[in-house]
């Protein structure tokens, strides 16, 4: 961190220089491993092999494991991108992460009457390329972050009242439960899965993959139709400052993952779920918004801080019609919303997309189109206006993209995005406008 800098512009040249703006990471982790209890499970289609790993039951290892109550996954996801128009300047990346997850159901593995624990760790290559040279509000690639060998989660959970209340405790990613959109973890730009908001008024990015926080979370189900969820958490869990020019993401401060930090402040979050059918078609409907008691820098004045932070956000995932059994069409649409301008670099955001589920015959793939924006600050425009820069105001962003699944285990994905306005319009350190970017690339997971 660079102290004692008063005048916005000089900020602002040394914050480009460092890649400070675009430190979102918002890493998600791919569906077939999020264990929050609500989420599609891979699809297995009749045309292909029924097996869903790669390397099958290890001779029976596998079976006599779960049989115990322990699950272990094991997912390798690598990825190319090319850009070859606009941002600062023409490049090719590669990044890659293996997670490794080890689930106990404690219940089965001791007939006691206890819950489930679950550790789980990342390891993480390639380098960053969002930051430099694409400079964008939030990364092409929601598996974008530090190259590290990291911790992930840590927790134990237990349901209680018939299985209405489920709390889990521990190091938690709550951006597996929270501002959440079913639809939206189809496509691989990061914003679809954590908005670009908390990725970048919050701590760290938020307590989002691959930096997860030391939380509390409820999850009460009410009636099919109504969930409730809250989390306590700590707001900042590396405990690094909020700008870093040296290290927008702070994960190098921590890069094994295992600190532990309080003394910052307090994140609170909290949703209502709804699900019920419209026509016969089946939607969910969020409401929910995150308070944080911790100090946040002026946009204007980086050395002068405001006292807590806020946001409201709505989610809609609804299926718009049914083809067959095996395909349909979905869509989602997310908002997110705060007043507090002198605060935050980014105070409005909506997402949305639509999905084929599907397409060609084949019965597990997906293909889908989305497209969202991010605005910054109006009092963050006005100082930089005064410093004598252009004020930065909406990013677009667009995507198209088609998941192929060659296997249970293996999936392709193919994609292509759009970025118009590279951070709401930002001057290289080349004191040149970011040009708007065509970004091609490929994805695939693999299922061990």
């Amino acid at each position: 961190m660079i102290l004692g800098i008063n005048n916005p512009h000089l900020y602002f040249l040394t914050m480009i220089l460092c890649g400070y703006f675009s430190p979102a990471y918002g890493q998600q982790l791919p569906r077939h491993l999020l264990n929050t209890g609500d989420n599609t499970q891979p699809r297995n289609p009749a045309y292909i092999d029924a097996s869903p790993h790669l390397s099958g039951n290890w001779g029976g290892i596998r079976n006599w494991l779960q049989a115990k109550g322990i699950n272990i996954r094991i997912s390798d996801t690598n990825e190319l991108w090319s850009n070859p128009v606009g941002g600062a300047q023409a490049s090719n990346n590669y990044i890659g992460s293996t997670t490794v997850e080890m689930a106990t159901d404690l219940h089965t593995l001791t007939n006691l009457p206890l819950g489930t624990f679950d550790i789980s760790a990342m390891e993480i290559r390639g380098r960053p390329f969002s930051n430099i040279p694409l400079y964008v509000f939030n990364q092409t690639s929601n598996i974008e972050a530090d190259d590290n060998g990291r911790l992930y989660e840590l927790w134990y959970s237990q349901k209680l009242f018939k299985h209405r209340l489920a709390i889990r405790i521990g190091k938690l990613d709550l951006g597996q439960d929270f501002m959440i959109s079913s639809v939206g973890l189809d496509f691989l730009n990061a914003s679809f899965s954590w908005p670009i908001m908390p990725d970048n008024d919050l701590y760290d990015q938020g307590p989002v993959s691959p930096v997860t926080t030391p939380a509390i979370r409820l999850r009460y189900t009410a009636s099919p139709q109504w969930t409730f969820l809250f989390a306590a958490a700590d707001d900042n869990p590396i405990g690094g400052p909020f700008i870093n020019v040296r290290d927008p993401w702070n994960q190098n401060r921590d890069p094994s993952g295992t600190r532990f930090n309080f003394s910052t402040g307090a994140l609170f979050f909290t949703e209502i779920q709804y699900r019920s059918k419209i026509w016969g078609r089946q939607g969910t409907y969020k409401l929910g918004g995150y308070f944080d008691t911790g100090r946040f820098p002026d946009q204007a004045d980086f050395t002068k801080t405001h006292k807590t932070n806020w946001a409201v956000y709505t989610v809609i995932d609804q299926t718009l019609q049914h083809f067959s059994p095996t395909a349909e069409i979905d869509a989602f649409i997310r908002g997110n919303w705060t007043s507090d301008t002198d605060r935050n670099q980014i105070v409005y955001a909506v997402d949305g997309g639509i999905t084929l589920k599907g397409p060609f015959w084949r019965t597990a793939d997906i293909l889908g189109l989305g497209a969202g924006l991010g605005a910054a600050s109006p009092y963050l425009a006005r100082a930089d206006q005064r410093s004598g820069m252009p004020g930065q105001g909406t990013e677009y962003h667009l995507e198209l993209t088609y998941q192929v699944q060659l296997a249970p285990w293996f999936m392709l994905q193919p994609d292509i995005q759009g970025i118009v306005l590279p951070s709401g319009g930002v001057l290289s350190p080349k004191n040149q406008r970011i040009k708007n970017e065509a970004i091609f690339g490929v994805h695939s997971t693999i299922i061990f």
